[in-house]
């Protein structure tokens, strides 16, 4: 079974899973607009994490580990 390489969340809970940040970020434009991979490759690296008065406040995108056991 091949396994999507990131995970979206909002506030912990389990939105949808992506082969690449481009399409996670395509996804999520279309819901609350904006141009947000920026945003959000920047809170996948930890480099930032969104106040309250950001569109992205509460998301979390993690990278899933790909390879077969």
């Amino acid at each position: 079974m091949q396994h999507k390489k990131y995970s979206l969340y909002k506030n912990g809970v389990y939105l949808h899973d992506f082969d690449t940040m481009t399409e996670c970020s395509k996804w999520l434009e279309n819901i609350i607009g904006g141009s947000l991979y920026q945003g959000l490759s920047r809170i996948r690296d930890g480099k930032w994490i969104p106040d309250e008065r950001s569109q992205l406040f509460g998301y979390e995108v993690k990278t899933n580990d790909t390879e077969e056991s």
